[in-house]
């Protein structure tokens, strides 16, 4: 799998394009979440398993007229 924020454990979809990055939950601000695009990586990505799946179909659903 490749290591991007669509596959990684801290990321919240946000909408089609991009979502919030959430590593440092509860030491910031929730509205201080960075915003990353779904292609985005960085050192700190974990495994987010069975929700990448479900991330994935979310999008395509989105992208339905």
């Amino acid at each position: 799998m490749v290591k991007i924020c669509l596959s990684c454990m801290f990321f919240r979809l946000e909408n089609r394009y991009s979502g919030y990055c959430r590593v440092d939950r509860g030491s910031i601000d929730p509205r201080a979440y960075p915003m990353k695009l779904h292609q985005d990586q960085c050192d700190r990505w974990q495994d987010a398993g069975q929700r990448y799946f479900i991330r994935t179909g979310w999008l395509k659903k989105q992208a339905q007229p």
